[in-house]
């Protein structure tokens, strides 16, 4: 009977710590950060998204460049 009421207080308190170092353990996610180029001949940034960004020159053409490899996607010329 002493056996038993050992080991079940032995696994309630190695639960319990069990419990305790887990809730109390913090992850660290941090941003990776990315370098890049794109001409200056492409204009000025309107907008960004997670995996692009449209820049627009002075004679309204817009370009879609992918932000990991910096390829371009699309460009848009307007007609005036």
């Amino acid at each position: 009977m002493q056996a038993r009421i050992l080991r079940i207080s032995v696994g309630i308190v190695l639960l319990l710590t069990g419990y305790i170092v887990g809730t109390h353990t913090s992850a660290s996610i941090h941003a990776q950060t990315m370098r890049g180029a794109v001409p200056s001949s492409y204009g000025r940034l309107v907008a960004g998204d997670s995996s692009s960004l449209w820049f627009e020159d002075n004679a309204g053409t817009l370009r879609q460049v992918t932000i990991p490899a910096g390829n371009t996607i699309y460009t848009i010329t307007r007609q005036r």
